[in-house]
This record gives C-alpha cells, sequence and structure tokens, in this order.
C-alpha cells in the first residue's frame, strides 16, 4: 500500500514539474528553441567545411609548414594533423603556441555557436598523439612535453 502511494506522489510531481516546464518555457510558435543571433557573414552549411581549405590556410600560420598532412578526425569538427620534422625541431612552448594558432585557425572556420566542438589532434609519423585539443574543452590545448613522454599534460 505504501508503494502504491509513492508511485501517486512520485507521478503527481512529474506532472508539476513538467507544467512548470511548460509555463515558463514561453510560446511554443517555435518549439520553445531560439538559435542565438550571428551578426556578419552568412554561415555556410557544415558539409561546406572541410579540410582542403584549412590545410591551404596554414601557411599563414607563424612559422608554417609545422604540419605535413591533414586528415578529417572522428566528426566534422575534428581534425587530424601529422606533425611534420620541423614540428619535432622546436622546443615546447613553441610547439604550444603553434598547436594554439592550428585550434584558432580551425575554430575560426565553425559559425560562433559551433567552435566549442572544434578539436585538433596532433600525431607524430608513426600516429601517436603528442598534442591537440583536451576533451572536455577544445580550446585548452596540450603538447608533450619533451620526445619521451606521450600523452595529455
Amino acid at each position: 500500500m505504501a508503494i502504491a502511494e509513492g508511485w501517486k506522489k512520485g507521478l503527481a510531481g512529474l506532472v508539476c514539474i513538467g507544467a512548470l516546464i511548460y509555463l515558463f518555457s514561453g510560446p511554443d510558435d517555435d518549439g520553445g528553441y531560439r538559435a542565438p543571433e550571428v551578426s556578419g557573414a552568412q554561415e555556410e552549411p557544415m558539409g561546406q567545411f572541410n579540410r582542403a581549405k584549412y590545410a591551404g590556410s596554414l601557411n599563414s600560420i607563424r612559422g608554417g609548414n609545422l604540419v605535413s598532412k591533414v586528415e578529417k578526425g572522428l566528426s566534422d569538427h575534428e581534425v587530424r594533423l601529422k606533425a611534420s620534422a620541423r614540428w619535432q625541431g622546436l622546443d615546447e612552448e613553441a610547439r604550444l603556441r603553434s598547436a594554439r594558432a592550428l585550434w584558432e585557425a580551425w575554430a575560426k572556420m565553425h559559425p560562433p555557436r559551433e567552435r566549442f566542438q572544434t578539436r585538433i589532434i596532433i600525431v607524430d609519423e608513426m600516429g601517436a598523439k603528442i598534442g591537440g585539443s583536451r576533451l572536455l574543452d577544445p580550446s585548452k590545448i596540450w603538447v608533450r612535453k619533451n620526445q619521451g613522454a606521450s600523452g595529455p599534460n
């Protein structure tokens, strides 16, 4: 008997919560969701962001010639960058500055509301991760401290 009463109270609570959400969600003419407004240029559809366009822009990044290959990552928001031999010759601070510039260039190719999803992964010639975006905050970039270490710092 106590279980049946608890179940009824739980259901009544859910109905009340649903009613409050409905009342405070505003008019339902557009599904209750309003996308943030973007000023400036017209947005391109996601499918038009391509790695070839990004690869062409890499020479303008300070230092240039740090990436030998640009590949698709796990999603359209992720890019996998193969570091060149020149990258390996840089000190840790220079690699970190360069990696941040690489991420910023990739993020700027996406609409502002999608930039939090853009990630880079930097790998060496063997495919081991040596830098890139952190999992929870892609704008936080890491690079391998020295040639003997691996993984995020």
